[in-house]
């Protein structure tokens, strides 16, 4: 790391040993995240993000803003810093990317579980390293799945979208947004994002929070989140289509035939699913199931593991219309449901939680034997 921190050239001694319990019961009070990107053409830029603080710093500015804020000692180390090096193709995406995690400044010493985690691409090759006691990386084994289940993001979004906007411009339109997989959770993300910038050019990115700042990596992101929302006239005359036929409306989803609501007859359960069409909406029945065709022989696997070792009923599955990724509707026996994405190859790359869909209303009715109407 080339960033110099304040005090470097006073502080000859060697330092101390961290206390890692000790590290533990202190929380940082500042997130900064230190960015160094090296472009095609051999330039390197590198600059400071603090939270609450207007504008990027140069590192001038990054230790007048340590001088004014941070006391000098040991209370250095309730500053946390984000470290992130990258470097990137002619169109903007990352081909390599490494995120540290420090105490103090750019320099500091390694904290986090992980300490760093490096990867190529859009989030490929993954190695994840913890910090020793002696303040050294350890290669360790990335966690094959999530320890806990986050809850869904869609209520989220709205900051996300403040991020973007600010980062890009104000005219950013979010074309759609999804959920980070496992190995995108790991390098801290939460969600990723396909974009359409003010002059026209789409881009993938992922958005994560280091603390209270958020941070923006580029690269070339499987876009197999459906639409975060549908056009203002199309949402409209959805939202007819579903008063006239007393339907309540439930999730949006993109499959292979376009976006489509699901919606639920308020006078007899049934499931429907609603279209945009010319002039209006089109209103069809729905059965949610898996058709034994949808699914290939290693796709198969998996519903088969997942249902003889995960316990879960598979309520529902459909294709994108992009690829052939499925997506898997699936009900635990305590009422939960959630959603996964199964790749070509029968690998899960993907899950999140799925309570708020039409699917999970069913499954809770008949597992619970009770109505959320």
């Amino acid at each position: 790391m080339s960033a110099a921190r304040r005090g470097d050239a006073a502080r000859t001694r060697p330092r101390r040993p961290v206390d890692r319990a000790q590290q533990a019961r202190v929380a940082p009070r500042h997130y900064v995240v230190f960015r160094t990107t090296r472009h095609p053409d051999g330039t390197i830029a590198r600059h400071y993000d603090v939270a609450g603080k207007t504008g990027l710093l140069d590192e001038p500015g990054f230790n007048t803003w340590l001088t004014d804020n941070v006391p000098s000692g040991p209370q250095a180390d309730l500053v946390s810093v984000l470290v992130i090096e990258e470097t990137l193709d002619r169109h903007g995406s990352i081909t390599t990317c490494s995120l540290e995690r420090r105490l103090g400044s750019a320099t500091g010493p390694l904290h986090g579980d992980p300490a760093r985690v490096t990867f190529v691409g859009a989030v490929k090759q993954v190695r994840v390293f913890n910090a020793t006691a002696r303040g050294t990386l350890r290669e360790v084994v990335p966690p094959l799945d999530r320890r806990t289940l986050p809850p869904s993001r869609v209520g989220r979004l709205t900051g996300e979208e403040q991020v973007v906007r600010a980062m890009f411009g104000a005219a950013t339109r979010i074309l759609d947004a999804r959920e980070s997989s496992l190995l995108e959770d790991i390098v801290g993300l939460t969600s990723v994002m396909h974009l359409c910038l003010p002059d026209g050019v789409e881009i993938d990115c992922g958005l994560g929070w280091h603390g209270t700042t958020s941070f923006i990596l580029r690269a070339d992101f499987p876009r197999f989140g459906g639409p975060a929302s549908l056009p203002a006239g199309d949402a409209a005359a959805i939202a007819m289509a579903a008063i006239t036929s007393g339907l309540t409306t439930f999730e949006l989803r993109a499959d292979a035939h376009g976006p489509a609501v699901i919606a639920r007859s308020r006078a007899n359960g049934s499931l429907h699913l609603i279209r945009p069409a010319v002039g209006g909406a089109q209103v069809e029945p729905y059965v949610p199931q898996v058709p034994p065709d949808l699914l290939n022989a290693d796709q198969a696997i998996w519903a088969r593991y997942a249902e003889a070792h995960e316990n879960l009923a598979l309520l529902d599955a459909y294709r994108d219309g992009r690829s052939d990724n499925v997506f898997v509707l699936a009900g635990a026996p305590d009422g939960g449901v959630t959603r996964h994405l199964i790749d070509a190859d029968g690998v899960e790359v993907w899950r999140a939680a799925a309570d708020d869909t039409a699917a999970a209303e069913l499954h809770r009715e008949r597992v619970l034997g009770s109505s959320c109407d």
